[in-house]
Parts: structure tokens; C-alpha cells; sequence
């Protein structure tokens, strides 16, 4: 039971973290990110760029792929409560400011590609946390 309590609240957690990331997105993306669910629920598709896995009785977003659609300011660190994370693409949007140390959080990450954006500082060293990370 408690295992499933854990995995229900992880897809609240990350139903919040997508929502905080929507209202930083550009049109092309808001329009397809409809409904309650960002898995879809049935009725509604899932949200575009967000893949979903089922573990037990749980979905768990694993991939986000949101790019190219003008999101624009800082890194959003909400994108680190995304814990089941297996890739991460944001490419080809108008992100600033340094990539947040909380990157180190998403310790499934194997893809991250962040290229053709205005991101500025040093790489944290927290991204030498990601041990699964194959493509940076």
C-alpha cells in the first residue's frame, strides 16, 4: 500500500510540475495540453511531448519533449520534480540563465538535450549525478 500511495502522489507531483511548465509554454504547445491528465484520461489524448509509462496501477511521466515551441525564460525548475525523467528535450527554444543544480534530481535521465537555446554559466556538477545519462 504504501508503495502505491508513493506513486500516486509522484503523478500529482508531476501533473503540478507540468502545469507550472505549461503556463511558461508557447501557443504551439497550449493548445494541445488540454484536460486534467497529461497521460490522457480516455476522452483527451495525452499532452503533446509527454510520454507516459505504466508502473503497477500508476502512470508516470517518463519523456518530455518540448521543443521548438518559444519557451522563453529561465530553465524551468519545475521540469526537476519529473522524477521518472528518462528524457528530457528542450531544444530549440529561448531558455536563459544557468541550468538549475536541482537537474541532479532526475536520477532516471538518459537523454537531456538542451542545445540551441541562450543558456548561460557553467554546467552545474550536479549533472554528474545523472548516472544513466547517455546523450548530453
Amino acid at each position: 500500500m504504501g508503495l502505491d500511495l508513493i506513486r500516486m502522489w509522484g503523478f500529482v507531483v508531476a501533473v503540478k510540475a507540468l502545469n507550472e511548465i505549461k503556463a511558461s509554454l508557447g501557443w504551439r504547445v497550449v493548445y494541445a495540453w488540454v484536460g486534467d491528465d497529461p497521460c490522457g484520461d480516455g476522452d483527451l489524448p495525452p499532452w503533446s511531448g509527454v510520454t507516459c509509462s505504466t508502473q503497477g496501477d500508476y502512470r508516470v511521466v517518463t519523456e518530455l519533449e518540448v521543443y521548438a515551441v518559444s519557451i522563453v525564460g529561465p530553465f524551468p525548475t519545475a521540469v526537476t520534480n519529473l522524477l521518472d525523467l528518462t528524457r528530457l528535450d528542450l531544444h530549440n527554444n529561448k531558455l536563459t540563465g544557468p541550468i538549475p543544480p536541482q537537474i541532479g534530481r532526475l536520477k532516471r535521465l538518459r537523454i537531456l538535450n538542451l542545445r540551441w537555446n541562450k543558456l548561460q554559466d557553467v554546467i552545474p556538477p550536479e549533472i554528474g549525478e545523472l548516472k544513466r545519462l547517455t546523450h548530453l
